[in-house]
């Protein structure tokens, strides 16, 4: 996969884990599609996420590595809660990415979380 471009981090606003983790689900679900990132309009993506950080972390990460941004009208959230997407090319069909479960436990273990739950 690619490196993740230091803009990212600016698009997003702060460091955190989740909008690398988004960026890198993008990446994933664009070369499982055989698709390049969207300059105007055709692909669009449908996280699954809730209203609640770092939920919303992960869209930016998939906003910016899929170009498939809210302000194209091209990603639409479900509110389910979880931490996956589909990424979905009309020519090419869709592709769902997901965390894995086991991986999602491991994450409140990661220094980032215990400064962040200090508030």
């Amino acid at each position: 996969m690619d490196s993740l471009p230091s803009w990212t981090y600016e698009f997003h606003g702060h460091r955190c884990p989740f909008m690398p983790i988004g960026y890198r689900m993008g990446q994933l679900a664009m070369r499982t599609l055989g698709v390049e990132r969207e300059p105007d309009h055709g692909l669009f993506a449908f996280p699954e996420i809730g209203v609640g950080h770092p939920m919303t972390c992960m869209a930016d990460g998939i906003q910016a590595a899929t170009g498939s941004t809210y302000g194209k009208l091209l990603m639409e959230k479900s509110g389910i809660g979880k931490l996956a997407f589909t990424l979905f090319k009309p020519s090419k069909g869709a592709v769902r990415v997901a965390m894995k479960p086991e991986f999602v436990d491991e994450l409140p273990k990661f220094e980032f979380f215990k400064y962040r739950k200090a508030g």
